[in-house]
């Protein structure tokens, strides 16, 4: 089914790479299935082609690389249960794995608010503020106390697609990134020069919060940071 999807988002430009990729996956060749992948998206973007590419990153052992590229393929396909369990046994290898986790309320909600994707959630709030809008009009002309529930029904799928909107407008706001070094010192400024105040490992996911020169200072779940070498990481969005 999900080769179906995929042919048929991709067209047939990029589909010669992505079969190439597959070929090359299943040979075992990693590196050239990565590169294969990296062609196909360069035409288009599609969340089975990022997380095909994560696959192989993760294969080759660059598990940074694969988070990067699995959140990719999940902010455009939330709901895909292949892309979340991938995401969630990537993580599992991470050294610094602890760093991330998120307690189950907070996880419950997460995914409630990440039904949808930031593209069906604008789309989808604009239909249903439109529906909204018709049928307060029809309640204020008719003053028939039926309509109340569907101005109710509608208004609150228009705030609930808001704040799915916004959500996911916020988390790209706040730069997410991921450490896709095997391992990198995070510094207490930004320069060789500085003291060494954490050890950061490949996968590690971060938050980037200010940028000097080639150095960036980043923030991890807990509140902690420093400042890392620009090229130790890769942006989410």
């Amino acid at each position: 089914m999900m080769e179906l999807i995929i042919i048929a988002v991709l067209g047939f430009a990029p589909i010669d790479s992505y079969n190439q990729g597959n070929k090359l996956y299943q040979d075992g060749n990693y590196p050239a299935a990565i590169e294969a992948y990296r062609n196909a998206l360069e035409k288009v973007s599609s969340p089975y082609l990022f997380y095909n590419l994560g696959n192989a990153y993760f294969r080759n052992g660059q598990i940074g690389k694969a988070i990067v590229n699995y959140r990719r393929a999940y902010f455009l396909e939330p709901r895909d249960a292949d892309i979340n369990n991938n995401l969630v046994y990537a993580r599992n290898y991470r050294v610094d794995k602890i760093l991330t986790g998120r307690g189950p309320i907070e996880r419950y909600l997460y995914i409630f608010f990440h039904w949808f994707s930031n593209s069906e959630s604008f789309w989808f709030s604009i239909v249903s503020f439109g529906l909204l809008s018709l049928f307060i009009s029809f309640y204020i002309l008719s003053r028939k106390g039926k309509i109340l529930i569907f101005v109710f029904i509608s208004g609150f799928v228009f705030f609930y697609l808001l704040l799915s909107f916004s959500l996911w407008q916020n988390e790209k706001n706040t730069l997410p990134a991921v450490v896709v070094v095997p391992e990198v010192s995070a510094l207490s400024g930004p320069g060789d020069e500085f003291k060494q105040i954490l050890l950061l490992h490949d996968g590690t996911e971060v938050l980037i919060k200010d940028k000097r020169n080639d150095f960036v200072l980043v923030q991890l779940p807990g509140g902690a940071g420093g400042w890392l070498n620009k090229e130790a990481l890769e942006k989410i969005y």
